[in-house]
């Protein structure tokens, strides 16, 4: 199983992210020349490469300027969602694992998976704003 979520692709280039690697998006290029030194690696990219690139978005910055209301409601709804579809299914017959890694089991109090969601987006609008600040600041040099 691949844990590489394609943003762009072309005949000799992938740009993409790693699952569970939110600082960072990777690109591979196949045939072009690069040079490599101690902590450093230059690789040319060719600009048809370049204009299709950077069309696209690398990170979803949505939750940095998210309220803690915002976080709260959404967590909210969301962790509703999963409960409703979990009972509708008999309670267990069909296995909700949608963003288990941000609530827990959906069959977790709806307290302990509120608690959970807040930690997470909590922590997710923290990064957003740090990676939206290291952007800005490279933006006026």
């Amino acid at each position: 199983m691949s844990t590489k979520g394609t943003i762009a692709f072309g005949d000799n280039f992938h740009f993409y992210r790693e699952a569970g690697d939110n600082d960072r998006v990777y690109l591979e290029l196949e045939g072009v020349q690069f040079s490599a030194g101690y902590n450093r690696v230059m690789v040319p990219i060719p600009v048809h490469v370049w204009e299709v690139i950077r069309q696209y978005q690398g990170i979803d910055l949505s939750a940095a300027d998210m309220t803690d209301d915002e976080i709260r409601d959404r967590v909210g709804k969301e962790v509703d969602r999963r409960i409703a579809k979990w009972e509708e299914s008999g309670e267990g017959k069909v296995s909700i694992v949608s963003a288990s890694f941000v609530y827990g089991g959906v069959d977790a109090p709806r307290e302990e998976q509120i608690q959970n969601g807040m930690e997470y987006f909590l922590d997710r609008r923290r990064h957003d704003r740090e990676i939206r600040d290291a952007i800005e600041s490279l933006q006026k040099r």
